[in-house]
């Protein structure tokens, strides 16, 4: 059995694991340490800046899904599950606005956690995120630069949040949804710019390495870089579009996969 991770502060949220964050709060895992995929290549190539409503973003290449992963845990030659999650995205109208409704369910074996999100599927612009957990309670509401909410444990009054970014962000759960809506190809760079509950306005990067076959589906190779030195590897399907694995390294014995199961 692979030892228990390390007890964990609130930075989970923002991981680039996206699935693999929200379980890792809920089991208690420590942050990501700053570790490099021995696969990520040094950035040589000139990354465009992306922003809601960028004309290269396409909406349209999220579909209307519901995806279960698994999140293991290797360490050397043995392995441990730590949990699974349903992703679940639906496509709604808002009004006259079309967006994209996602629900992460995870189930641990403990408390369940409840991600929930709404973004514009025109622009992927951020409008409303949710997250009820056993230790943690967060409302968001975007309106461009603005966000407005509360986060705090579930026991004590909420910490009131009303800040203006210098620029409108994405949200920093909802990486993937950006980089499975751009224009994906062997070369391509691309930084962004997101919110995060626990340290305000951030960019992460990305860059499309390579291909390969996951899962019986042909697959964009992204290294997605959170900060010097944390990144972890991305397989997104060609033609659906999924998020179908992410690899990060933990520390140097301990690899932490998340995988789209059949």
């Amino acid at each position: 059995m692979v030892r228990p991770l390390a007890r964990s502060g609130s930075t989970f949220l923002a991981c680039a694991c996206g699935v693999a964050a929200a379980l890792l709060l809920v089991l208690g895992a420590g942050p990501l340490g700053a570790q490099q995929s021995p696969s990520a290549p040094a950035h040589t190539v000139q990354a465009a800046l992306i922003a809601p409503g960028d004309s290269t973003l396409r909406g349209s290449r999220i579909l209307a899904d519901s995806v279960q992963y698994s999140l293991i845990a290797y360490r050397g030659e043995q392995q441990q599950t730590l949990g699974t999650a349903v992703d679940v995205v639906k496509l709604e109208m808002r009004g006259d606005v079309p967006v994209i409704h996602r629900v992460l369910t995870v189930s641990p074996g403990r408390a369940p956690l409840i991600d929930s999100t709404v973004t514009d599927a025109r622009t992927l612009a951020p409008r409303r995120h949710r997250n009820v957990s056993s230790s943690r309670l967060i409302s968001l509401d975007f309106n461009g630069k603005r966000v407005k909410g509360a986060i705090g444990p579930v026991d004590v009054p909420s910490l009131p949040i009303d800040t203006t970014l210098a620029i409108a962000p994405f949200d920093s759960g909802n990486w993937d949804l950006v980089v499975r809506s751009l224009p994906l190809e062997r070369g391509y760079a691309a930084r962004f710019r997101v919110y995060d509950t626990d340290s305000g306005l951030r960019e992460y990067r990305i860059e499309v390495t390579g291909s390969a076959t996951v899962l019986g589906e042909e697959a964009h190779v992204v290294i997605f870089t959170l900060a010097p030195k944390r990144e972890s590897v991305v397989w997104i399907g060609k033609e659906s579009r999924r998020l179908l694995q992410v690899e990060t390294l933990i520390d140097a014995n301990t690899m932490l996969r998340q995988v789209r199961l059949p």
